[in-house]
């Protein structure tokens, strides 16, 4: 009976009498690698499970030590609702258009605007009412005057798109053809952006 007492005894501690030799590989020695005779071939010689050197080891984190604390995420920023008014606000009396005809990377006839989208989209219609290119629709969340042109352009087509866009410069008012897929050809195109560059102040 003693001895079925002192087994069960032995089970239930499991091998926590047993001392703790898992951390012994720390002072393991390192050998240099094996050196291949110069008419010999090794495959493999970087090792897949490498021991690395004493002062390279990793060292136990010690009980004193700090624990790791996890950052607190950013504060969320708060818009003010008075700066997206002021993108809907009119261009003020007397401000400049602020336009340059201009051509892109590829020489087509582009007018750039320095200055704000709204102000541009007021500008560009104002200037459109001007000339004989006719407005017949726009959508201004898309930045898009769709034109029917007069035959004087020699466009080939009574459509076009004014696409105004964004760029790092300001800006940005193309003439593409009718369905909005590429800017229609550099004559016709110039000579409308010159008619719209005239009426802006």
């Amino acid at each position: 009976m003693k001895k079925a007492t002192l087994l069960l005894a032995l089970t239930a501690t499991g091998c926590s009498w047993l001392p703790n030799s898992s951390l012994d590989y720390r002072d393991a020695e390192v050998r240099e690698p094996i050196q291949i005779p110069d008419d010999g071939v090794f495959i493999g010689e970087q090792p897949l499970y490498s021991v690395p050197r004493q002062e390279q080891r990793l060292v136990g984190k010690q009980p004193d030590e700090d624990r790791f604390e996890v950052p607190e995420p950013p504060q969320l920023v708060t818009l003010d609702a008075a700066a997206g008014q002021e993108e809907d606000e009119p261009a003020p009396e007397g401000e400049s258009a602020k336009a340059m005809l201009a051509r892109d990377g590829n020489g087509y006839p582009i007018i750039m605007m320095s200055t704000r989208y709204p102000w541009a989209w007021e500008y560009v219609g104002e200037a459109l009412e001007k000339t004989d290119l006719e407005i017949s629709d726009r959508d201004r969340e898309i930045g898009v005057y769709y034109l029917k042109v007069p035959e004087r352009y020699e466009l080939g087509d009574d459509d076009a798109q004014l696409k105004l866009s964004h760029t790092t410069n300001g800006i940005q008012v193309a003439v593409l053809n009718e369905e909005g897929s590429s800017l229609v050809e550099k004559t016709p195109g110039l000579a409308i952006l010159e008619s719209i560059y005239s009426e802006l102040e």
